[in-house]
């Protein structure tokens, strides 16, 4: 083919055409960095209040689920295994931020409820994460913000109907 020079355009190199992710992989992948950001930038600015990050992790999932959760659900949700659950709810009702009690008619389950002092940290863990909410946003417009969040959540029900 010739251009309006008249000459031909420059061969594409085959290796690099292949090399190139394609936009769905570049999705994924700025997803994921996105997220592990986030929480660095997070866990740094919590690192004060001497929780790691499974713990604040694990208030914040017990707060938007209205204090209480059971230990599989909260596994589930911190995507953690039985023993490392085990491990980590020991720890922190050691750390009196949660206390442990059995499920009514079901004495395998254990519900995880939040403690007062976990209540008054994640006054602060709110605080925080608002602020780098606030600071992230600010590279955005409102309607960019918008769009992001309406197509991610397009992605996500998608994602989520394959489950099915």
């Amino acid at each position: 083919m010739q251009t309006g020079t008249g000459r031909r355009p420059p061969a594409r190199d085959a290796h690099a055409v292949a090399a190139q992710p394609d936009r769905a992989e570049t999705l994924g992948l700025l997803i994921h960095a996105l997220s592990k950001s986030w929480r660095s930038e997070l866990d740094k600015r919590l690192r004060p209040l001497g929780l790691t990050r499974a713990q604040w992790q694990a208030l914040l999932a017990l707060s938007r689920a209205g204090g209480t959760l059971s230990q599989r659900e909260l596994a589930d949700f911190l995507d953690i295994g039985a023993p490392a659950m085990v491990a980590l709810v020991d720890r922190m009702e050691r750390d009196d931020l949660v206390v442990r009690s059995s499920v009514p008619g079901d004495r395998r389950r254990n519900a995880i409820g939040l403690t007062p002092r976990a209540r008054r940290l994640l006054t602060t863990i709110h605080a925080v994460a608002l602020e780098l909410r606030h600071e992230v946003r600010s590279a955005l417009t409102a309607h960019e913000m918008d769009q992001l969040c309406t197509l991610l959540g397009k992605a996500r029900a998608r994602l989520d109907g394959l489950k099915s």
